[in-house]
């Protein structure tokens, strides 16, 4: 699309509002038929730009609603506007602004969205943007019938040197939590701003990572507890220095990439309340069931009160808190315990109950 399309296309959308405006008060009127109004997505909202390394990183929300109130089911793309030099809102929403890319709205390969945001990295095609240079931005939703929304509110970035990473991270795996530590960075780079604080980015795929830092705001200490994991998955983390004191941050390249699975190693409680009573020819066992939100089961051992280890009785975990032992002979005193058995993938036993003793007649 060339400059003079652009010119068209903004100006387009202007003069679909204002035909709109004009004629809404015109319903109900005697007179010729109205001609159909335009209706076009409604502007695309949050639109950000949040400079990285020679890259700019776009987000915005897909628009739900034409400019008319009617639910937008025909979204197609979104049309992304840049402007290079200049301040916001100086000249003409227009002026200077050219086409960058386009960006579909189901399976962008240019875009990574998740739920209704969407991403894109302005990178000039792999060459890297101009460092000290203003650059502006604007995105305008498209329809299947090709037809322009409203364009949204213009965001500018002023590409500067970013700071210089930090080094030797280290992530520590826990019960559903990942805790990282890394170092600040011991010397900078000539016109490199100082670094102020820290971003924390995680990813399900090493190099790929969320656009947004998993931390709320950048942090000043060199260490994070993420307790936004699941056990047993392994995720992949980097960290950026941050070299702004106030948005949009100025970020380093990531630091080293590491790998880390959250692991489940503490094991329940004791069970509590093991009562063992005698019958004929058997031992009927009860107790307490466990308050843990993870236990699979639970295990009985049995041991003759002469014997110095005990013989587990059930081959898996049981799920009640009941047992009965048909396995015995008379005349024999015998000791009971019962352990609990989470669900993790260590399958972690606790200690055993207190024991309990019965002997049968």
């Amino acid at each position: 699309m060339s400059m003079s399309q652009t010119h068209h296309l903004l100006r387009g959308v202007g003069w679909s509002l204002a035909l709109l405006l004009v004629l809404l008060p015109a319903c109900g009127r005697k007179g010729s038929p109205l001609p159909p109004l335009l209706v076009v997505p409604a502007a695309v909202g949050n639109l950000r730009a949040e400079p990285g390394v020679n890259s700019i990183i776009l987000s915005w929300t897909r628009p739900d609603r034409n400019v008319d109130g009617s639910r937008l089911t025909d979204l197609q793309g979104f049309r992304i506007l840049r402007a290079v030099g200049g301040a916001v809102g100086t000249a003409p929403a227009e002026a200077g602004f050219s086409p960058l890319a386009t960006v579909q709205a189901e399976q962008p390969e240019n875009a990574t969205v998740q739920g209704a945001v969407f991403a894109f990295r302005d990178d000039a095609g792999g060459r890297g943007l101009t460092l000290d240079t203003r650059y502006r931005y604007r995105v305008v939703a498209v329809n299947r019938r090709g037809e322009p929304g409203v364009p949204s509110a213009e965001v500018a970035v002023h590409l500067t040197r970013s700071p210089v990473p930090p080094t030797g991270l280290r992530a520590t795996p826990g019960d559903g939590v990942v805790d990282l530590e890394w170092q600040a960075p011991v010397t900078a780079e000539a016109g490199s701003p100082p670094v102020r604080r820290y971003n924390v980015y995680r990813g399900l795929r090493s190099g790929l990572h969320g656009p947004q830092p998993i931390n709320a705001r950048p942090l000043a200490e060199t260490r994070f507890r993420d307790g936004g994991v699941a056990n047993d998955a392994t995720y992949f983390y980097v960290v950026r220095s941050v070299g702004t004191e106030r948005p949009p941050w100025r970020e380093s390249v990531d630091s080293p990439e590491v790998a880390v699975t959250p692991l489940d190693h503490i094991a329940p409680a004791p069970p509590a309340g093991l009562v063992a009573i005698p019958g004929d020819g058997v031992v009927s066992l009860s107790w307490h069931a466990n308050t843990e939100p993870d236990i699979l089961g639970y295990l009985v051992y049995r041991r003759e009160v002469d014997a110095a280890s005990a013989v587990r009785l059930t081959e898996a975990p049981v799920s009640g808190t009941t047992f009965t032992d048909r396995t015995l002979r008379a005349g024999i005193t015998y000791a009971y315990t019962v352990t609990a058995v989470d669900r993790s993938s260590h399958r972690n036993e606790s200690a055993p109950s207190a024991e309990v003793e019965v002997r049968l007649p």
